[in-house]
């Protein structure tokens, strides 16, 4: 599942209504984040905060496919950690 399919299920769940909402509330970013950098380009940061908001919200199926696309973002990276210690 991609992440603007997470974005889709999570508009037709109620949980957001629009693009803007869902780059502010769940990638924790900017208003204008997804129309800058789209759903495909979304940094691993923004994925974790994805991963840890669809959690909150009890959306653990949703949370799962976010953690795909986390573990995807990290290879993409060549490894470089998602999550700084």
């Amino acid at each position: 599942m991609t992440i603007e399919a997470i974005f889709e299920a999570a508009k037709a769940r109620n949980l957001v209504r629009s693009r803007r909402e869902f780059s502010r509330e769940y990638l924790g970013r900017t208003e204008n984040y997804i129309a800058d950098r789209g759903f495909g380009r979304c940094s691993a940061g923004a994925l974790v905060n994805l991963f840890r908001r669809l959690g909150e919200a009890g959306q653990f199926d949703l949370q799962a496919r976010a953690f795909t696309g986390l573990l995807a973002a990290e290879e993409r990276d060549r490894g470089r950690s998602a999550v700084r210690s």
